[in-house]
């Protein structure tokens, strides 16, 4: 019985490296084929572009510079191609290894680009190491020239205009009479920007500009023709500067929270822009309270803090109701044009939305006019 024991030891131990000296020769035959095929481990591709800030497309072409294998059609991954400067355009492209060649190395270090300026950015393999998909990115657009011309003046409503720089992101400009500041620098996305509503007294008034680039890169300031203003165009002026909407109406500032048609004339020392709550300064009829609150005097309602601070500029929320203060801090009413779009204030001043305005137009979710 022993005997037999150790014979079936002997002969398992037998199979057992039979079975290993298999698994071996095949392993063998495996890196024998493995090895018929030569390592690709540098990669040099030629990189041109004809991607220009301000235009829109634009193709990136690659070759191969040497190498064993070839190079598919590159595509550009930026979702947007209306290209600006700052931008930097990633591009994906597939090479493939020629025959009885594959792709040994995907490290940064395994890359040399010539031609335009490109970089690394990420490499992968597949279908048997033939095949690399291969991301890069191109050096960050520069903003080119961003000299501004054309400044001018659209009289009939105290618009600013100048001629568009399309590598220009948005706009810088702001107002002047003689030679005092009128407004503080102002931010407009178009080639235009309307100063009606800034435009109280009579005097010679020109306005400065100049375009920013991505990455805030800014140009050269330029200065508008002098433009005199008499007084009673600039009453004109302020008096319509929420009009020519859609419907082509609008409301004098003589309206307010509220209120419907109400009316108020009377004298104000400063003119305005001049906000105080109590004293010799305040003007004859100026509503006052405590805290927060709405003043009206002869140019129109206005919303003073408890600190005697004011918005103006911007929207704000009251009591649930949103209002538009121009730039001497009085609400707007009528049609308004904010941040491409239109918008109608009511007799009250207030935002309406999911309604038709008095001239019969629809407005939308938050007030926008749909056409």
């Amino acid at each position: 019985m022993r005997k037999k024991v150790g014979t079936r030891r002997k002969v398992f131990r037998i199979c057992s490296i039979g079975l290993l000296l298999v698994l071996f020769a095949i392993n063998g035959l495996s890196t024998q084929a493995a090895e018929t095929r030569t390592g690709i481990t540098e990669i040099c591709l030629n990189v041109s572009s004809d991607i220009v800030p301000g235009n829109s497309g634009g193709q990136v072409s690659i070759s191969a510079d040497g190498g064993n294998f070839r190079v598919g059609t590159a595509e550009v991954l930026n979702e947007n191609d209306d290209w600006m400067g700052g931008m930097t355009p990633r591009v994906s492209v597939e090479l493939y290894a020629d025959s009885g060649y594959y792709f040994a190395e995907t490290s940064k270090g395994a890359f040399r680009f010539t031609g335009d300026a490109a970089s690394y950015v990420t490499a992968r393999r597949k279908d048997n190491k033939e095949t690399l998909v291969v991301t890069i990115k191109l050096d960050r657009l520069e903003n080119g020239d961003l000299t501004l011309t054309g400044a001018r003046w659209e009289e009939s409503d105290g618009t600013a205009a100048w001629d568009n720089n399309p590598r220009a992101k948005r706009y810088e400009v702001r107002l002047y009479r003689g030679n005092s500041s009128v407004t503080s620098t102002r931010t407009a996305n178009d080639n235009y920007y309307h100063f009606g509503g800034s435009i109280t007294r009579r005097g010679d008034y020109y306005f400065e500009v100049r375009a920013v680039g991505s990455g805030s890169e800014k140009g050269d300031w330029i200065s508008s023709d002098s433009w005199y203003v008499s007084a009673a165009e600039a009453d004109d002026l302020s008096d319509s500067y929420s009009y020519d909407g859609p419907g082509d109406s609008f409301y004098n500032d003589s309206r307010g929270p509220g209120m419907s048609g109400s009316s108020y004339y009377g004298e104000q020392s400063g003119g305005p822009g001049v906000r105080s709550s109590g004293g010799s300064g305040r003007s004859p009829g100026v509503i006052t309270g405590s805290g927060n609150h709405w003043c009206l005097d002869q140019y129109g309602w206005w919303y003073q803090y408890a600190d005697g601070s004011y918005p103006y500029n911007c929207w704000l929320c009251i009591d649930g109701k949103w209002y538009c203060f121009n730039e001497s801090g009085y609400i707007r009413y009528g049609w308004i044009w904010n941040n491409q779009n239109w918008y109608y204030c009511g007799e009250d001043g207030a935002l309406m939305a999911n309604t038709r305005t008095p001239d019969g137009y629809y407005v939308g979710e938050g007030g926008v006019w749909i056409p």
